[in-house]
């Protein structure tokens, strides 16, 4: 297995849901956006204050290396060595 390491960093609630800042994690190349998430959803409260029907929620922003993934992008996003990963609820304001 060819490794490629992913920093994957929680933000808001989701520190809290997680149980840390951040978790470096070493996954397969090829590894897309969604599997990462799948493999960082632990319990089924973690998922379902992610995903919604194996779907990202309208609520959650995903961003690799600073900018934002669309949802429909996660499944052919492929994770490149060292990126950050970054997840955190959308953001309001007014």
């Amino acid at each position: 297995m060819t490794g490629v390491k992913i920093k994957v960093k929680f933000f808001a609630y989701f520190r809290e849901l997680f149980g840390a800042r951040e978790k470096e994690l070493v996954v397969e190349k090829g590894t897309t956006l969604a599997q990462l998430l799948h493999k960082i959803i632990e319990t089924p409260q973690q998922e379902n204050e992610l995903l919604v029907g194996g779907q990202l929620k309208p609520q959650v922003v995903i961003m690799i290396n600073g900018t934002v993934v669309p949802p429909e992008a996660l499944d052919s996003r492929q994770l490149e060595d060292h990126s950050v990963v970054a997840v955190f609820p959308m953001m309001g304001g007014g």
